[in-house]
């Protein structure tokens, strides 16, 4: 009963927190647009270019990136596909999330929602990309060591980045663990400006509100200059728009033909009940740089309906207090200094992530409180990493660096039929104060584990060529050690035309989510394991090469065009053991799911990726337009000896992506974003793909169309309105499938159409 009293005021206490932080938010852009006023009488001082203002590059055009090589390097320079969206293009499109961003990066497949447990979901040539990528904020990790996958909302600090820099392939030779199917890197935007600031408000259907801000500058003189920057985002939305086509996809009777005897079912024989499906997360942070130390502190949340993407038959979407959530604070010490040809860079940062005590799952039969079950999570992430790079000569660079981590992860829990008490688990701790009457400790798993790592990368050019050697070494505590190559050679005949190819090898060590996976109930006989913990859980292993062609007419017209080969090897998935009764001498039941590399699974993709990009098509409304076209063929051997796959399960054969922007008056700016998928093979094959077609277990998620409009208007210098519509023409299809297991719809619906208006504010 205690346990119940305290979940109903820690929802008091933060709706209370929620309502303040929005209200201070709120009272802060009101600020800002009274500063508004005086800088408009001070807008020749403050435009005015200063010495600071004067690029040394003397090319503006030119990108610099740090993520594909650890150092600075021009895009064009480089012999590897990445991709930087600047930001102009994350504030003129009105990006929010992660998957906002990534939705138009080419190639690159979002489902929104994807699930409960990891938001917004995204997909990176057919690998699970809050999975096998590399999530950083201004270079340093943001993504817990005990989540399945990063989760993504609002809680990143989308528009207040910079740049963000994606590469696509692996990267496990300078990144180690995480960084197989590429890296995300979002970094944060700083100034020279004595102050500046930027806001944006946005309101929307279907209870949508949007509030981001951020502020910045700089005081002191000299040397001694301190630059700060405070941000902070909002996002709500307060029924999310995918309650659609119920007949073929929410229907219980497609699932299941129990359902309706279930004590906690609502609803009537091909429908269930509905409730609001809420979604809301926050950040609020800070940034301080001075004589080269950076401090930064940031503080994510992030709430989801937790039933998202799941079956009716089992899971119940009536209650909109059912959630998944959690909180992450990462904190970051920096330091970088240049000496002679020498350059070094150290971070320190610790992550802490705790999943919210109340975070649970509405089932419809007996079970736990009323059919409500709980889960908890924890873990905490100690990193140290230095990078050192050597300017050998003008045209050669060498880079070295390691880092070590130390993680005390506390993997999810088995169901809880009442919420845990976070003081019950202790930072770093392989102890915990809890256990079970009748299950005893089983579902408790706290775990500490170490991962160090050394790389080393020679960056040089010799007259038209330039290439990339480099290796990377790491030992997991617990998953033992890898060693991961790369090689990476460009041609560059003329300056503007360049050829190039890669070869590399990665890792990904299995997230303890998966190795601890637990799940067993009391019986009046006994103990039902249903998912046994598998702590010998190996490495999956990535080979992957590309070839391309890179054309840029700096004027009209650029492309890029790729060639990409993976093989993806000893996968994890779920398979059913017998049970060993000296480890659970109380099993009813003889067999238990548990997960394992399968050594006999393999997955092939052969991609083609071409980009062409014309600027100025029509003068006089300055209309540009982005042609994105991927067309990929794979094969797969399934796990479980499942059979063969003619295809790469969540990957489409074409995937297109056509975008314009025009400007038909000088203050007007129209985007016009069409997106046609192909159709794709579902996520999770549980018997071969003819078993399951004779049985009417779909196979496959069908193709579909979307469009999306921005529409912005400047009012002056310093403030824009915007109208954004996604999904006009409000087709209904099917994302990312939500886990990849037996508990998943026959398809992930998406979001209709939804509106949002808004205003924004820039004082730079």
């Amino acid at each position: 009963m205690g346990l119940h009293i305290h979940s109903h005021i820690k929802n008091e206490d933060y709706n209370l927190y929620f309502c303040t932080v929005k209200i201070n938010i709120t009272l802060f852009l009101i600020l800002i647009f009274g500063i508004s006023s005086y800088a408009q009488e001070e807008s020749d001082k403050m435009f005015r270019l200063n010495e600071d203002d004067i690029s040394l590059e003397n090319d503006n055009n030119r990108t610099k990136v740090v993520s594909a090589s650890r150092t600075g390097k021009y895009l064009e320079d480089l012999p590897v596909t990445v991709y930087v969206v600047s930001r102009d293009e994350i504030l003129k499109n009105g990006y929010t999330t992660l998957a906002d961003v990534l939705k138009d990066v080419p190639g690159i497949k979002v489902s929104q929602p994807g699930s409960g447990i990891e938001g917004e979901t995204f997909v990176i040539r057919g690998l699970y990309g809050n999975y096998y990528t590399k999530i950083l904020v201004d270079d340093v990790p943001v993504q817990p060591s005990v989540v399945s996958g990063m989760p993504i909302a609002g809680q990143l600090p989308i528009r207040q980045a910079e740049r963000i820099e994606i590469i696509l392939g692996p990267a496990s030779s300078v990144y180690g663990a995480d960084a197989m199917a590429g890296v995300v890197n979002i970094i944060t935007k700083s100034s020279e400006r004595p102050t500046w600031a930027q806001a944006d408000l946005s309101l929307g259907d279907w209870g949508y509100y949007g509030l981001n801000m951020m502020i910045g500058g700089k005081v002191g003189k000299n040397k001694n200059v301190l630059q700060y920057s405070f941000f902070g985002n909002s996002l709500k939305v307060e029924d999310m728009h995918i309650k659609s086509d119920i007949e073929n996809v929410y229907n219980p009777a497609l699932y299941d033909s129990n359902y309706l005897n279930q004590p906690y079912y609502k609803g009537d024989s091909t429908s269930p009940a509905f409730g609001k499906l809420p979604q809301t997360s926050w950040l609020a942070g800070f940034s301080l740089k001075y004589r080269g130390f950076t401090f930064q502190y940031m503080k994510m949340l992030r709430r989801t309906h937790s039933s998202i993407g799941q079956k009716t038959s089992l899971y119940a979407y009536y209650d909109p207090l059912n959630y998944w959530g959690e909180t992450n604070e990462r904190y970051m010490l920096g330091h970088q200094k240049s000496f002679g040809k020498f350059t070094n860079k150290a971070n320190l940062s610790f992550l802490h992530y705790r999943l919210d005590e109340n975070s649970s799952f509405r089932m419809v039969f007996e079970a736990g409180d009323m059919g409500k079950l709980y889960k908890y999570a924890a873990s905490d992430d100690l990193l140290f990493e230095d990078i050192l790079s050597f300017q050998i000569k003008p045209t050669m660079e060498l880079t070295g660096g390691a880092s070590i981590q130390y993680s005390g992860n506390l993997p999810k829990t088995n169901d809880l039929s009442d919420p845990f008490f976070p003081n019950d688990y202790e930072y770093f701790s392989e102890n915990i104060k809890v256990s079970d009457p009748l299950l005893g400790n089983f579902g408790y798993n706290p775990v500490t584990f170490t991962n160090g790592g050394v790389f080393a990368q020679l960056h040089h050019e010799i007259h038209k060529f330039s290439y990339i050697l480099g290796v990377r070494y790491d030992n997991q505590s617990l998953f033992g050690t890898s060693v991961n190559p790369r090689i990476a050679l460009m041609y560059k005949p003329k300056r503007r035309l360049s050829f190039r190819g890669s070869f590399g090898t990665a890792f990904r060590a299995p997230s303890l989510h998966y190795a601890y996976s637990s799940l067993a109930y009391p019986e009046e006989d006994g103990i039902n394991y249903r998912t046994v913990p598998n702590p010998d859980l190996k490495p999956e292993q990535l080979i992957a090469s590309e070839l391309g062609f890179r054309y840029n007419n700096s004027k009209r017209f650029s492309t890029d065009i790729s060639v990409y080969y993976h093989i993806l090897k000893k996968q994890f998935t779920q398979s059913l053991f017998a049970i060993d009764k000296e480890l659970y001498p109380e099993a009813v039941n003889d067999f238990a799911l548990a997960y394992i590399n399968d050594e006999d699974s393999e997955a092939k993709l052969l991609g083609v990726q071409a980009n062409f990009r014309y600027t100025d098509l029509i003068p006089s409304i300055h209309l540009n337009s982005d042609l994105f076209v991927s067309y990929a063929k794979g094969q797969e051997i399934l796990p479980n000896n499942f059979g063969n796959l003619d295809g790469y399960r969540q990957m489409p054969d074409w995937f297109v992506q056509l975008n314009f922007d025009l400007k038909p008056l000088d203050s007007w700016t129209i985007i016009i974003q069409n997106l046609y998928s192909a159709k794709t093979l579902k996520r999770f094959f549980p018997l071969t793909p003819k078993d399951m077609e004779l049985i009417g277990l779909p196979t496959e998620v069908k193709a579909y169309y979307t469009l999306d409009l921005v529409v912005r208007y400047n009012i002056n210098r310093g403030f824009q309105a915007f109208l954004k519509m996604n999904n006009v023409a409000n087709a209904k299809y099917g994302g990312i499938d939500a886990y990849g297991t037996n508990g998943d719809l026959f398809y992930n619906p998406q979001y209709g159409r939804t509106f949002q208006v808004g205003f924004s504010f820039r004082m730079e």
